[in-house]
């Protein structure tokens, strides 16, 4: 079980990783830069769930918050 501290830090890793893939979706999808962010991103969030052993409900989470964006 996450503190509402972690939970909130998992959130915004959540918040940077979906405005990062955003930005990859725009006009500038070519931007190095933008694909750095993006997988800077992902790794947080993926480092994240590692340390916190969290499981497929975090996953759930994760594809709702994408596809509301």
């Amino acid at each position: 079980m996450l503190t509402e501290r972690e939970y909130e830090e998992y959130i915004q890793l959540l918040r940077e990783w979906v405005d990062a893939d955003k930005a990859l979706k725009g006009p500038a999808t070519g931007d190095p830069e933008a694909q750095e962010r993006a997988s800077a991103a992902y790794a947080a969030v993926q480092g994240f769930r590692e340390r916190y052993g969290l499981d497929g409900h975090e996953r759930a989470l994760e594809r709702s918050t994408r596809e509301a964006g």
